[in-house]
């Protein structure tokens, strides 16, 4: 092997070296943005089935319930910003709840910030919604 054929390997890793590391953070990038819908529809679920624990037409106490167990769900994460959770109001016995949670996902505070080096807030809004259902032999 000549020293040309040396060089040739030492430009060939040089070039590949960095794509594939583009391509394994773009990998792991998806997943962050995956678990992020998992963890999201998780607490708007969650949310949902606790507000239907509240008393029947208690639109005040099903309400609190929902938006406690939404921010608690949702507070663990540091890159995982709870915003406001529409509906999850009051019910009537045997009926449902509909709750919409929205959230900011911040992937300026994940290691996948470099492929953004000049976007110091970058960040994506999602959305999730879930219906929790009452026992329909559940008094008011």
């Amino acid at each position: 092997m000549t020293s040309r054929g040396a060089g040739q390997a030492l430009i060939e890793t040089a070039i590949t070296v960095p794509v594939l590391f583009v391509l394994l953070l773009s990998f792991l990038l998806a997943m962050v943005v995956a678990q992020a819908y998992v963890d999201l529809d998780t607490a708007t679920s969650l949310a949902a089935a606790s507000a239907v624990t509240a008393p029947a037409s208690n639109d005040t106490l099903s309400r609190e319930f929902a938006l406690k167990t939404y921010d608690g769900t949702l507070h663990r994460s540091s890159y995982l910003e709870p915003g406001q959770l529409d509906g999850c109001g009051g019910y009537t016995a045997g009926g449902k709840v509909t709750c919409t949670g929205h959230a900011v996902l911040f992937l300026s505070r994940t290691p996948m910030a470099i492929l953004q080096p000049f976007n110091a807030d970058w960040q994506m809004s999602i959305q999730a919604t879930a219906t929790g259902y009452s026992s329909p032999y559940r008094s008011t």
